[in-house]
This record gives structure tokens, C-alpha cells and sequence, in this order.
């Protein structure tokens, strides 16, 4: 979709792990999908992680960040993927971010 193709749904019991395999995946986008309730745990550490072994990679929270938006994208999150985002803006933003579009 978009341009991109996507590697698939995996499930890890760590966001240490996730990040591992984000990073080794070689991918140029990775989505963290988890729930509302395990993100202020997860999420902050999966990014961190990431951005840390390639800070290239652009990081996604698949959810609403409400007010922990300032604490996620410091953690190194690039964006957003909700109910309420504007489909076409977010994809042609992440184009531009992985060089897919100019």
C-alpha cells in the first residue's frame, strides 16, 4: 500500500526483542502495535532501542499518542498511525521520509 510492502504481522514478548528484530528485519519502517494500556511501558523502550541501532529506521506507534505525543516521538517515534489520521497525508509523508518520494 502506498508504495511500500509489508513484512507481516510478528508478535514478540519483549519490546527489547521487537526492536532487535525491527532492526535486523531491514526494513525502513517499523509499526509498534500494542494497546493503549502496554504503551507507556513498551513503546518508549521498542524506540530508544531502534533509534539507537539505526537511527535511520523510521519508527511508527500504531495508535493515538494523546497526551504522551512530546514523551514518544524524545523516545525517538517519527509518528503516528490512528483512527483519526489523514490517510493520504501520512502516506505521502512517510514516502518522503524513506526517499520514496521527493
Amino acid at each position: 500500500m502506498g508504495g511500500f510492502e509489508l513484512d507481516g504481522k510478528k508478535s514478540f514478548p519483549t519490546a527489547e526483542e521487537a526492536a532487535v528484530a525491527a532492526v535486523a528485519s531491514g526494513a525502513v519502517i517499523a509499526v509498534l502495535c500494542s494497546t493503549d494500556e502496554t504503551y507507556p511501558e513498551l513503546a518508549p523502550v521498542f524506540a530508544r532501542r531502534v533509534k539507537a541501532a539505526q537511527p535511520s529506521l523510521v519508527v511508527i506507534l500504531a495508535g493515538h499518542p494523546g497526551e504522551r505525543e512530546a514523551e514518544y516521538r524524545a523516545a525517538g517515534f517519527d509518528d503516528f498511525i490512528h483512527l483519526r489520521s489523514n490517510v493520504r497525508l501520512t502516506l505521502s509523508r512517510l514516502q518522503r521520509l524513506t526517499g520514496v518520494q521527493k
